[in-house]
């Protein structure tokens, strides 16, 4: 039986640029006991659903209403999926920080990347000890740090091609270039994450 051919979309921003990053959602649901997941500011990165049975995506861009209704979407996944259940795929059109029709605390992971502060507008959908992992490209990971609501328990580098996941010596993170606390409203103003002496890919928090 011929395979399903991936969706254009997909293909065109996240196969041929090499930045699928399955090896990364693979690790992390080894790791964690991840069944149901949330990611705003997705575009259209599926990547998640070959790995979590559950996925809701969210983002504003108005094409991705049409790619989530496309008829092959699942059978895709479905083709490359690592779990026994049928996934559950759900796309929603919309700005993240505005008020969805998506029930609170109710989710295993949630993921940030590239598309704002996601931990502070979406957080109450994370279930307690839930994991959200996050980036700093636009300060997310910078907000989280001081959060109350989150604990860091993990960082992702990416080296040679490989993601690895580290749970030790977290203290040597999240420790400004100048010495200085991470300015809370600097970071909201400018969208710009801190400049800190360890970089690493992104950061595992875990909600509390």
């Amino acid at each position: 039986m011929e395979k399903s051919k991936p969706p254009q979309l997909y293909k065109q921003y996240f196969i041929d640029k090499n930045d699928e990053r399955k090896t990364l959602f693979e690790k992390l649901v080894k790791l964690f006991p991840i069944k149901k997941g949330i990611y705003p500011g997705s575009f259209v990165h599926i990547t998640p659903s070959f790995f979590i049975p559950e996925m809701t995506y969210i983002d504003a861009d108005k094409r991705i209403s049409k790619f989530f209704e496309e008829t092959t979407l699942l059978s895709y996944i479905e083709e490359n999926k690592h779990y026994k259940e049928s996934p559950s795929v759900r796309g929603i059109q919309a700005d993240y920080s505005t008020n969805l029709p998506i029930e609170k605390a109710s989710f295993d992971i949630m993921f940030s990347f590239y598309a704002g502060f996601i931990s502070q507008s979406c957080k109450n959908f994370l279930k307690k000890n839930a994991i959200l992992v996050c980036n700093n490209s636009h300060g997310d990971a910078s907000l989280a740090a001081i959060d109350p609501d989150y604990k860091l328990i993990g960082v992702i580098t990416f080296n040679d091609q490989e993601y690895q996941i580290s749970q030790e010596e977290l203290t040597s993170f999240f420790i400004k270039k100048d010495g200085s606390s991470i300015d809370k409203e600097k970071v909201k103003r400018t969208m710009t994450g801190e400049k800190f002496t360890k970089t690493p890919y992104a950061y595992i928090f875990q909600r509390y």
